[in-house]
């Protein structure tokens, strides 16, 4: 009988040791380890998202364990982007979730293309990042596409008749956006009667005369665009309101963080923005719940993006070949259709942006920032 149990123990150990391993899938996360200030906020916001839909899924996708990797020491700079992406390669993933910046995805786009890896970007805005490549795929709407559902929410809800708009000479976002925004018009029956670039630093209370002697017609029916980021907008709007504007003041989701009613203060006047998410919109109210119960603090548009390019890579990877070779991650890629706390995310092989996807409008006024609606247009100028 003592034999009996020895052997049957045996053999369990045997069949115990012959189990298959696991199968694991990893996806690098381009997200700098070694950052500070904005940036290193903005990526933890960005991972506490990605960490949460994984979480949700058991940390699984289909029948494989999902393994994160992350860069060592990468900094967040667009300098040290290409070696981190290298980096996450030999490490092994097959697919990469990041960067956070519009630089950094401008920078890294040879190596991807020599590298051939599957790179899904979460946040990163500037129009051309998915030009001349066929791996990099975006979650988030561009620059065109907030300036084109700007100047619509302008001149179809507001009834905006003319438009200065305003860009800085040494920012690539300010300048897209303006630029974008002006084409729409121009295309559309909104007056642009004044470009206006700013130079220096400090140098928008000295065109603050020029501005206002530019219109035409009563200011109730028109906008000044500030595509800028949050302090610098908020800077915009104090200036035009102790001069007197009354008009719309209007932006992209450089003005999308809470601080900004602070900085702007009252009387604030009337002011809209498109952005990529808000805690009031219906389609995030899970998410919202879930973050909050998870992390203790509120979800922000970077974290709702990193949890949507969690969702997206799942639904590619789930919809690849076993081997999950790169040109299978790809081909799954080309018929990306998935539901996020953002939007809906639908892309292709002729446009890895997506050019379907709905925007939020937001209001910024003495009440603070309200949710207003979510707003689908086509970006096509």
């Amino acid at each position: 009988m003592r034999k009996l149990t020895l052997l049957t123990s045996v053999l369990g150990l045997l069949a115990l040791g012959c189990q298959p391993a696991e199968k694991v899938v990893k996806i690098g996360l381009l997200l700098p380890t070694n950052a500070s200030g904005d940036i290193a906020t903005y990526s933890k916001q960005v991972k506490n998202g990605i960490y949460l839909a994984a979480k949700l899924q058991d940390f699984r996708i289909g029948n494989r364990k999902v393994e994160f990797v992350l860069p060592e020491k990468y900094d967040g700079s667009p300098e040290h982007v290409s070696d981190a992406l290298k980096e996450l390669k030999e490490k092994g993933a097959r697919v990469v979730i990041g960067p956070i910046t519009s630089a950094e995805a401008l920078a890294m786009k040879d190596m991807v293309n020599k590298l051939r890896i599957p790179t899904f970007v979460p946040t990163a805005t500037a129009n051309g990042i998915t030009e001349n490549t066929d791996w990099i795929w975006r979650v988030c709407v561009t620059n065109r596409h907030m300036a084109v559902a700007s100047a619509y929410m302008a001149e179809g809800f507001l009834k905006v008749r003319e438009a200065v708009v305003l860009k800085r000479a040494n920012d690539s976002y300010s300048k897209e956006i303006a630029e974008d925004f002006r084409k729409w018009a121009d295309n559309h029956g909104l007056k642009v009667v004044s470009l206006v670039v700013l130079e220096g630093e400090n140098d928008f209370p000295t065109k603050v005369r020029e501005i206002l002697s530019a219109f035409t017609i009563p200011q109730e029916s028109t906008a000044v665009l500030a595509p800028f980021y949050y302090d610098e907008a908020a800077k915009v709007i104090r200036t035009l309101r102790d001069s007197g504007y009354v008009g719309y003041v209007l932006g992209a989701d450089g003005w999308d963080v809470p601080s900004i009613v602070k900085r702007v203060g009252k009387p604030a006047g009337d002011n809209y923005y498109v952005t990529h998410f808000n805690h009031f919109d219906p389609i995030a109210a899970d998410f919202v719940e879930k973050y909050q119960s998870e992390y203790k603090e509120d979800a922000s548009s970077f974290a709702a993006l990193g949890y949507d390019a969690f969702l997206v890579v799942s639904d590619v990877i789930k919809r690849s070949r076993a081997t999950l070779t790169a040109d299978d991650i790809r081909t799954a890629a080309a018929s990306i259709d998935v539901k996020g706390v953002t939007g809906n995310i639908e892309l292709s092989s002729t446009s890895r942006d997506p050019d379907t996807k709905s925007v939020v409008v937001m209001r910024l006024s003495d009440i603070g920032l309200q949710f207003i609606r979510r707003l689908a247009i086509s970006p096509s100028l």
